[in-house]
């Protein structure tokens, strides 16, 4: 299937019971993506340290940097026609979109530890014109299953992928 891939400019994830930390050390990429009728938002290549001090909160923030919209909206309209998502046109674009993901998860292979969260919730907001914040927050858990790759996964159903896209439309347009 049809992949695209944005520019990540942070990412950082925080679980508090399990005291851990994960973040970028650079850049890197987040792969928009789509796994039998899921679609996945990912982000690899994450450092993991513990935390010294316990946080307030669990949760996942991605900071995503928009291409320029002659890139960015052809791209999001390939990926859309592909998958067969239908982009609703909004204008003018609500300054948040809020949704509710299948799962949201996290790898951390030191460890052997795969955790997640049932019923997380995802905000996204525009923090300039070129830049977007993923917010995913809710009672992760964990247990224990061998993994590659320290990553974070966002997983959503078609609708609510749909509607994502939609928005960074609107965002960009």
């Amino acid at each position: 299937g049809l992949e695209m891939w944005l520019h990540c400019s942070r990412a950082l994830a925080i679980f508090a019971p399990q005291g851990i930390k994960m973040e970028s050390a650079a850049p890197g990429e987040m792969q928009w993506d789509e796994h039998g009728g899921t679609f996945v938002l990912r982000v690899g290549g994450l450092e993991v340290t513990p935390m010294a001090e316990p946080a307030p909160a669990s949760g996942i923030w991605l900071e995503v940097a928009l291409p320029l919209p002659e890139s960015l909206l052809p791209a999001i309209r390939e990926f859309a026609g592909a998958h067969r998502l239908p982009l609703t046109p909004l204008s003018p674009p609500p300054a948040e979109l809020t949704e509710t993901p299948i799962l949201a998860a996290a790898h951390v292979p030191g460890q052997n530890l795969f955790i997640y969260c049932e019923e997380p919730q995802l905000h996204l907001r525009a923090l300039d014109p070129h830049t977007l914040e993923i917010a995913v927050t809710g009672a992760f858990k964990a247990r224990r299953l061998p993994s590659r790759e320290p990553d974070v996964v966002v997983h959503l159903a078609p609708a609510a992928m749909a509607r994502l896209l939609s928005h960074v439309l609107a965002l960009s347009g």
